[in-house]
Formats: structure tokens, sequence, C-alpha cells
């Protein structure tokens, strides 16, 4: 019982686990028999694909999917009204058309009508290897800005590298190993303690320890959820980062609490329509600011993107820059398609698919700098700007419902997207000289043959156990929740509102103009990804672990020197391994022993 999220996390557990394993095992054949050993170059490629591809079969991906599929049918009662009200503007080819198949998919059974579940598998894989080569392609497209020209940290990109390196360092030095074993001995600590109560449990994930538990007056408690957490391999992580970067995320971090404290005391927070739809619209800030992180790195690359395209020349192992461009236009045009064929118009799909790709873009360059530990963005997502922020009283019925399905692309929970690491993936490529144009195909491969065998797979475990029965209500019901927002669209209409979008424009205007002193001023320490990112999810649970890291590195390299500072890497990339090991094995362990109590180690 309990578990570590395999692929949710910026190094997804399951494949990064099993990198270290077949290091350990690649060590042991290159002693014994050197030429059946892997190359890093190999071994990289290996992880490359597992986890640019096994994040798909998370609870971001096909977990979502495949309960939204039935949810509609389902659920629909006298009392709801949603056989009239929602399952007429259902395109038939989207989901499923025997109900009786539909209540033992919730019921259980031991057998998978394929029959019934035929087309929507051949339909939603078919669209979630869209989305995987669409981002690949972008990916394909703009790697020598990110990689090359901008230089960006790869601080996820580092630690494998460093793992499957030959005669590495890191085996010989005892700051790693002393590293490793304090992570993974309080994360075994943890586990034992979850399957013997007596043993105190060492909080590190912030369960226990929540400012908002201790500060509950007005105005202040205003800062809502703030666990305080200590999670080690985020303090390894963010040890491996710019410290402008780090400073800014928790100095950020704290400028929204203040913010909304601010809001409170002067009773402005009742301005709005309610949730986080309130001033000050710190998620709308945060959009516009996901949004200019996307186009500025455009824009400034601009001129070298357009060169490239004209020049049409590339390195010998590389894919054109024609030929990217096409397989991203190809993938869009499908998205396109797909989306106008179930009901919604050119402008509206166009819209929100278009935004969807420019916050997969801004979280895929964030992570490759930051290598923040979960991939949220800000809750105002590419679905909320298009239906609560501009309005859904112009939108047609089977435009919202198609929506509905399209949730698991637009939403703000970005944690299993790919195209991070399809980035991470060219950053190997060039750092260890493996050809960039056969590890595209590799992860082609990878994406065709991982998307349709996650569909089934999910569909067949969710049968066995019964959606209602004994599988996971929380995955269950994110199936069934865009239906809950699409009945309300439909029984009530909601028009836009200028507060939402003066706030995104805000955001938008607040992270260009920070970029733009950042360029004028280059001893400002403030970095606008620490603002953008400083309105996601993602912060309430890495704003300390930043805040300590950045301490430990700022005064390091102030006091001892960059010597120093590389001296002491080891110890913190010991704790990013020690986490992983824990978790990765006790999970296995977890999923061998019945009642069997495993603490998880990220999230």
């Amino acid at each position: 019982m309990g578990h570590t999220a395999l692929a949710n996390t910026s190094l997804p557990v399951a494949a990064f686990f099993s990198l270290m394993v077949l290091t350990a095992l690649n060590g042991i054949v290159a002693r014994i028999f050197p030429t059946f050993a892997l190359s890093q170059g190999e071994l990289l490629t290996v992880y490359a694909i597992s986890a640019a591809t096994t994040g798909i079969a998370s609870s971001g991906g096909v977990h979502f999917l495949v309960p939204a599929l039935t949810a509609p049918v389902y659920y629909a009662s006298p009392e709801n009204n949603w056989r009239e009200l929602i399952l007429p503007h259902i395109p038939w080819w989207f989901i499923p058309q025997d109900r009786a198949a539909v209540i033992a998919f919730y019921t259980g059974s031991d057998r998978v009508p394929w029959g019934v579940w035929l087309v929507p598998t051949i339909v939603w894989s078919s669209f979630l290897i869209a989305v995987m080569l669409t981002t690949l392609y972008l990916v394909m497209l703009l790697w020598r800005q990110w990689v090359e020209r901008e230089r960006l940290s790869f601080p996820t990109a580092q630690v494998p590298i460093l793992v499957t390196q030959p005669q590495s360092p890191l085996w010989r030095s005892g700051g790693f190993w002393l590293g490793l074993a304090i992570a993974a001995g309080i994360g075994t600590w943890n586990t034992f303690s979850r399957n013997f109560p007596a043993l105190p449990l060492i909080d590190v994930r912030g369960e226990v320890l929540n400012l908002a538990k201790v500060i509950t007056d007005r105005p202040w408690n205003a800062i809502g959820w703030t666990p305080v957490s200590l999670y080690p391999f985020i303090i390894g992580i963010a040890y491996l980062l710019n410290t402008e970067v780090t400073l800014s995320c928790w100095l950020f971090y704290i400028f929204v609490k203040v913010e909304r404290v601010i809001t409170a005391a002067l009773g402005w927070d009742a301005i709005g329509r309610g949730g986080f739809n309130v001033m000050p619209y710190t998620e709308h800030q945060g959009a516009g600011a996901f949004l200019a992180i996307a186009l500025l790195s455009l824009w400034y690359g601009r001129k070298q993107i357009w060169a490239e395209l004209v020049e049409n020349k590339t390195e010998p192992d590389a894919l054109t820059p024609r030929k990217a461009l096409f397989g991203f236009l190809l993938g869009f045009a499908f998205l396109m398609v797909f989306a106008i064929s179930g009901g919604m118009r050119f402008v509206t799909a166009f819209a929100l698919l278009a935004l969807s790709l420019l916050y997969m873009a801004a979280a895929t360059r964030l992570r490759a700098e930051i290598g923040n530990a979960w991939l949220f963005g800000p809750q105002v997502d590419p679905n909320t700007i298009v239906t609560t922020t501009l309005g859904t009283a112009a939108l047609k019925p089977k435009e919202l419902t198609v929506m509905a399905f399209l949730r698991n692309i637009t939403t703000f929970d970005l944690r299993c997207l790919p195209m991070p690491h399809q980035l991470d993936a060219v950053k190997f490529a060039r750092t260890v000289g493996l050809p960039i144009r056969k590890l595209h195909w590799a992860l082609v491969v990878g994406s065709i043959v991982a998307a349709p065998f996650a569909f089934a797979s999910v569909v067949k475990v969710l049968y066995q156990l019964g959606a209602a029965a004994k599988a996971d209500a929380w995955r269950v019901y994110m199936g069934r929740q865009p239906f809950n927002q699409l009945e309300g669209y439909l029984r009530q209409p909601i028009n836009p509102d200028w507060r939402e979008i003066v706030a995104i424009v805000f955001g938008f205007a607040f992270t260009v103009g920070l970029t733009a002193l950042r360029a004028h001023l280059l001893s400002l320490p403030l970095h606008p990804f620490g603002y953008a990112i400083a309105n996601t999810e993602t912060m309430n649970k890495t704003w300390l672990p930043f805040m300590i890291a950045w301490a430990v590195k700022a005064f390091v390299l102030r006091y001892f020197g960059a010597k120093t500072y590389r001296a002491l890497m080891p110890f913190f990339v010991g704790l990013i391994l020690g986490d992983f090991l824990h978790g990765g094995l006790w999970t296995v362990v977890g999923c061998l022993l019945p009642n069997f109590y495993v603490y998880p180690m990220n999230w």
C-alpha cells in the first residue's frame, strides 16, 4: 500500500531507478565481459526513451483519459440530466457505446469487451501519438536555441550523465555515499514508520508541518497552504542551479504570499468569481508569465531559427530544420482535424491547441533551467483561459464537450508531459556524441508503441479491479471532474471577466519587463523564471528546499570559492540518488508484499 509516483517528477522515478540498476549491472558486466558492456550513450538512450514515453501511462496521462471516456455514460442520471445535456454532444467515435460494457468497467469484470473499445482505443491512441510527435518535432526545431545559444543548465540531464559516466568520480567520493545514505536512510525509516507506527515519522514532505495550520488569523491566513518540506532530492537538484534562479524562485513565492495578505487586509479578496478567480489573481499572473516565457524564447531566437530554415543546413547526425518544421506542422494539423471533426470551430480549436503548446514549451524551458520537481503550470491553464477567462457564452455546447475530453493536454498538470524529456534526450546527444537523427527515430518508435500499449493496459486493469470498486478513487474522479465543470458551463454560461484578463496581461508584461531589465542590468539577481514558477503548485512544496540550497551554495561560493562548490557537489548528487533509490526499491517491494505501506518520496 502506498507508492512513489513513478513518472510524475522531473527525473521520473521508474526510468531513473531503472537506469541506476542498469548502470550497476553494466559495471559488473564491464569487469567480466567488457565487449558486452553498454556504452554511456546506449545507457542514456534507454533512459531517454523510457523517460519520454512512460509518462503517458501515468496518472496525468491515460489514467485520467480512460475514465473520462466512460464517465458521461456511467454517471448520467435523472438528477443531473446528462443524457440530454451532455451525451448528445459527444461524437460517437470518442467513447464506448455499449452501456453494459461501461457499467462492467466500473463494477469489475474478468473479460474486457475489446470489440466495444476498438474504435476509442484507435482514436485516442492516435491522438496521444500525435501529441507526443508534435512536441518531439517542436523540440527538434528549437533545440539549437535552448541547448547551444541560450545554454540552459539542464540539471535533470546532468544527473543521468554523471551516473552513467565511465569511471565516474562519484563512486569514489565519500561525500556522495554520505548524501546517498542520508536520503535513502530517511526514506527507508519513513517506510518502516508507515508499517510500524511506534517509529516516529521524519516529516520531509510537509505532511505535518504546514504554516497554514499555525497562521490562522486574518489577514495572515491568506497565505493559504504552505507546507514546510525538506525533500532531499529537491535540495540536491536546487544545488546544481544558478543561485539567481533559486533565489528568485523562493523570493517570488514569498512575494505572491505577501500579495495575498495585503489584498486580504484591504478586503479586496472578496472581489472575483471565487476560488482562485479572486484578487490578486496570482494564478492569472502566472498564466501571463508562462505565455511570456514561451513567446520571448521564440522572439529572441526568431532570426536564428529563420536563418536555419532558409539555409536548411544541419549537423550530419541531426534532422534538418525544414523536416522538423514539417513534422511539427503535420502533427499540429492532425490535432486540429481531430478537434474540428469532434465539433469545434477552427478559431476555438486553434486558440486552445496553440495555447496548450505554448504552455508545454514554457514548461519545457522552465524545467531545463530550474529542474522543478513537479511540472505544474498555473491553475489558469489553456482550458481555463478559453472558458472561464474569455467566457463560455460564445462557445457552442459541442465545443465545450470536446474540450472536456481534451483536458489531459490542456491542463495545468504537466507532470506527464513528454516534451521536457525529449529535450533532455537532445542534451544527452550533444554531450556524449549520440546521433540525434537515430535518437529521434527511437523516440518516434517509442511513442508509437507506448501510447496504445498504455491505453489498453489501463482499460484492462480498470476492468479487472472495477473503476468504482478496487481502483484508485482519485484517478477515477479525475475522469469525471471535466464533466462536472462542463455541466456548470452548459447550465450557466460565463461571460468574460476583464479583471482576469488584465491580470494575465500584467503577468505577461511583468515577465517581459523583468527580462528586459536583466538584459540591461547584468547584476540584477532576479530571474523571470522565478516569477513564473512562484504562481504554481510546485513551489508550495519546494520553496524551503530551494531556499536551503540557495543559502548553502551562495555561502560556499562567497567564502570558499568554486573549488569547494565542486567538491561538495557529489554530496548533493548523493541526496538525489538516495531518494530515488529508496523510492524505486521500496515501491518494488510494496508491489510484491501485500499490506506493505511505502513512504512516497516525491508527492
